[in-house]
């Protein structure tokens, strides 16, 4: 298979994939010419002439993966072809709005590049410029390839051998995936996982008790972003959020982003402030500065009666006193005596006491003190971003706050506070992730905006069950008693969890290469990455053997040769995917997976609280995934491929089992457990399960989606007075780090613990400084409307729309910069790191990024893989240019991965 052969332009691409039919219903997707390439006659594909009948055929409902968000789609069927995608204006899901990329899946559907058909390795050798030598095999030979390598790999060493890798943009196949690899085989070695939202997640639980959370669009009328599209171009919920983020923008809400390039959000925003990289926790504080020290903006009532910040606090120890007899905290009250923070009549916010002879200061006095510091001025020198500024968003942001105001929403009366601040992933690709989002998020409790209508509310924090009279689909949230702290409910099922359990009663030792355990408030195995490289170090086991599922991980983190050294190791790599990407060039085997309209998955959106936005304008919300299309030679979907595996491991009643625990079916209404897992008929079980009889599959299938209204407190979790806190004075950190530190020495190995601390702080991370002058650029990336991760590439309508923008496969660079370099709009250019790595592209000027920095859309771009030609050598690869297996540019605390690099520019002539 010769992957220079496939090569195929997108007006090709149209008047070959799918015949006459197909050509003519890309309406929009081609140009306005009937002559191909090659001077073929092409059908004419203007939108107002079609060759097919708008009223043949059938639009079947069903949902897109073209990325993570999940859509209501419509698909438009004439004699076995899908000739059209739309949005499905009957689901909450995507609101009837369709994206450029969700537009672009049927190109993706008949691409000629997408594998169908299961296939091995020929060639031992292993690299970018080694042809596998690709063999054409039956499924029997595939399934029996993948059963017998990971059974040998553990028989030979242990349930740690083997490794799961999966991607976002499946995440009900990667929860199958991982349930299958221990259920089948007994892998204990969990999820090497890509880079996401670290730090974002674990903040976005302790205050809103779900994993996700957002500024409450509808009652909102100041947005203030840090790092994230949110709203405009991307982010969980994107085609949920733009219309309501659209309609308050007309009627005055005011959007302010901070971010180092104008993306979408900042394009848009009525202010955009450029920031040096690594550097928003201290901007964060400098406004925590102004609110609380010079404009005492602040919510006094939920600072002292829905947060922990009027806890005693020991001076000495900087721990927090607690009630020997009830074992809860201490807060004092306005009588002078200490009480249980639970039987606390008047809190005192601030103060210095003395109880039992302990010197103490409150939670919030300490806050007070500590970010004393960071006046706009100091900042200004941190950030670049002018004191002045500093000051004008956090006059506009606290006034904005309405504090002390109330508003009625179904005869329910709760605080009205209309300004949220909110970020992700950009403040995440940072070292000290922890404190920055600690900083960020926290700028709600000052103003009370957190969990308060127009303010910082999670997706889906509670839900009473999706019909009134079945509450098998519910979720409420618990208190963690010694604090009075709300507890959180994991993303995807729901199910409950809490990170001061974790932190005070889990057993500190690692299990897996991930680290886990010493890392109790952390949500990702990011360091598997460092651990599969130096295992000695650590003392965990090497994997062997590597499941790689819907990714490309090659190029999710760092450096893509260290990245190949490591995959070369591998005794044995499983691929399933529809391409054969970088990462294949070093897999042993590849399954294909059908494409996303060729199947049927149960319970896209899982429990609804990962990817749903939530909000009263929002139902409870079940959308239909199912098979428009036949699959292109047969190939499964996930599912059925794992659920295949099961049946021939004779593991049919344990995974099936497994799988009804997780989407919570009940046992009258499972699957037979002694025969191969049905996906159809599991969705049907589901339904059943969590709704009632009436809706089963068949009923969804035909009406596309189920709703069911929220109701007010599972909205806005405090509604009727329930109790709960949220944390301000982070103490459980500090038990964290007293635990890390002694498991860290018993076990003999190297771990940072500097980020443990209560309160938030900025510290320079990793590329902050000029070491030396020649190296002062630092490369950044950021994503728009039209891309998702580098498999999209692959898509001729989307590389077209790349190739049309002159910021889309290009360098883009500060115009003043750029001047003061002798460089210029159109030159090529170089950029190389003080290790001598190296990457190339062609500039772009603009006044849309920061000074020091360089910007581009999607730093893993740049493929390698002859097997994609269109996506082949599109885009700059920054990521490329990390080095991504040092130990110093992880997050002790939060996984996150430290991707600050300073560069030297340089024309190529």
């Amino acid at each position: 298979m010769n992957g220079n052969e496939l090569n195929v332009s997108r007006r090709r691409f149209v008047a070959g994939a799918a015949g006459a039919a197909l050509a003519a219903g890309l309406a929009g997707c081609s140009p306005a010419t009937n002559n191909s390439d090659n001077g073929e006659s092409l059908p004419n594909s203007a939108p107002e002439k079609t060759a097919y009948d708008m009223n043949e055929g059938e639009w079947i409902p069903t949902t897109c993966n073209m990325c993570f968000n999940n859509c209501s789609i419509k698909a438009h069927v004439v004699d076995g072809v899908v000739v059209e995608l739309a949005g499905n204006p009957d689901s909450s899901i995507g609101r009837g709005h369709i994206c450029g990329k969700g537009a672009a899946g049927i190109m993706q559907l008949y691409d000629p590049n997408r594998i169908t058909k299961p296939m091995k390795r020929t060639n031992p050798r292993k690299g970018f410029d080694e042809d596998p030598g690709w063999e054409e095999i039956s499924w029997d030979e595939a399934y029996e390839l993948v059963d017998s390598n990971v059974k040998a790999a553990i028989e030979r060493s242990g349930p740690h051998a083997v490794t799961g890798m999966s991607m976002v943009a499946s995440q009900i196949g990667s929860l199958v995936r991982h349930t299958a690899l221990g259920v089948i085989y007994g892998n204990a070695e969990g999820s090497c996982s890509d880079i996401c939202g670290t730090g974002v997640h674990q903040l976005e639980y302790l205050l809103t008790g779900t994993g996700n959370a957002r500024p409450d669009y509808a009652n909102c009328n100041y947005v203030l972003q840090f790092g994230t599209n949110a709203g405009t171009a991307t982010r969980h919920g994107y085609n949920m959020t733009v219309e309501t983020f659209a309609e308050r923008r007309a009627n005055g809400l005011r959007h302010v982003v901070v971010d180092p390039h104008m993306g979408g959000s900042g394009e848009k925003a009525d202010l955009w402030v450029p920031i040096r990289p690594g550097t928003d926790a201290a901007l964060a504080l400098a406004i925590a500065y102004v609110l609380v020290h010079e404009e005492g903006t602040i919510d006094i009532d939920f600072l002292k009666n829905r947060t922990n910040s009027p806890s005693l606090v020991n001076v000495e120890t900087g721990r927090i006193l607690f009630d020997e007899a009830t074992g809860k905290s201490l807060y004092m009250d306005a009588d002078g005596t200490p009480k249980t923070y639970d039987t606390c009549a008047d809190p005192q916010l601030e103060g210095e006491f003395e109880v039992n002879g302990t010197p103490c200061k409150t939670g919030f006095t300490l806050y007070k003190e500590h970010i004393a510091k960071y006046t706009p001025e100091y900042q200004e020198q941190i950030t670049t971003v002018p004191a002045d500024t500093v000051r004008q968003i956090a006059k506009e942001l606290g006034a904005s706050a309405c504090i002390g105001q109330t508003t009625t929403i179904d005869g329910v009366e709760l605080p009205y506070r209309p300004a949220a601040v909110d970020a992700f992933s950009g403040i995440t690709r940072h070292k000290h992730t922890w404190l920055t989002c600690q900083a960020v998020f926290t700028l709600n409790n000052l103003i009370g905006s957190t969990n308060a209508v127009g303010g910082f509310c999670g997706f889906d924090p509670i839900c009473n069950g999706w019909t009134d009279d079945n509450p098998n689909m519910s979720w409420s949230l618990g208190i963690w008693e010694p604090e009075g702290l709300i507890d959180n409910n994991q993303l995807l099922l729901a199910f409950p969890n809490s990170y001061y359990t974790k932190v005070y009663e889990s057993d500190y030792t690692p299990t897996t290469m991930g680290m886990m355990e010493i890392q109790p408030l952390s949500e990702d195995n990011h360091f598997e990455h460092v651990a599969q490289a130096h295992p000695d170090l650590y003392h965990t086991q090497a994997a062997e053997v590597a499941f790689c599922y819907a990714c490309n991980p090659i190029k999710w983190w760092g450096n893509y040769d260290e990245q190949a050294e490591i995959f070369k190791n591998y005794t044995y790599v499983i691929g399933i995917d529809m391409y054969l990407n970088e990462s294949s060039y070093f897999y042993d085997v590849i399954l294909p997976e059908c494409h996303y309209l060729e199947r049927t998955e149960p319970l896209p959106h899982a429990a609804n609280n990962h990817r749903v936005i939530g909000g009263m304008d929002n139902p409870w919300t079940v959308p239909v995934w199912q098979k428009v299309v036949e699959p292109r030679d047969g190939a499964p979907s996930s599912w059925e491929l794992f659920g295949e595996l099961a049946s021939r491991a004779g593991k049919n009643a344990e995974f099936i089992s497994t799988l009804n625990m997780m989407f919570r079916v009940k046992e009258e209404y499972s699957v037979p457990l002694d025969q191969k897992l049905d996906v159809e008929a599991f969705a049907d079980s589901i339904l059943k399960s969590n709704i009632d009889e009436e809706h089963d599959f068949a009923w969804l299938k035909e009406h596309a989606v189920y709703d069911h209204p929220r109701t007010v407190d599972e909205v806005y979790i405090w509604a009727g007075e329930k109790p709960g806190r949220v944390p301000m004075y982070f103490d459980f950190v500090l038990e964290a780090k007293a635990k890390v530190e002694a498991k860290a020495a018993e076990l003999n190995i190297p771990w940072e613990t500097d980020d443990y601390q209560p309160l938030p702080d900025w510290k320079p991370g990793c590329g902050y400084e000029v070491t030396d002058p020649d190296y002062d650029i630092i490369p950044t990336y950021h994503t728009d409307a039209i891309n998702t991760d580098s498999w999209l590439m692959e898509d001729p309508y989307i590389n077209e729309i790349n190739e049309e923008n002159p910021y889309g496969y290009t360098i883009e660079i500060n115009a003043a910069t750029a001047a003061s370099k002798g460089l210029a709009n159109g030159d090529k250019v170089r950029l190389v790191t003080t290790d001598g790595v190296a990457v190339e592209g062609v500039l772009a000027t603009s006044e849309g990024v920061h000074a020091e920095c360089i910007a581009v859309i999607g730093g893993h771009w740049g493929s390698k893989s002859a097997y994609m030609p269109i996506a082949k050598d599109k885009g700059v690869p920054i990521v490329h240019l990390i080095p991504g297996q040092t130990p110093d540019r992880m997050d002790h605390i939060c996984s996150a991965f430290d991707q600050t690099i300073r560069v030297k520019i340089e024309k190529v002539a």
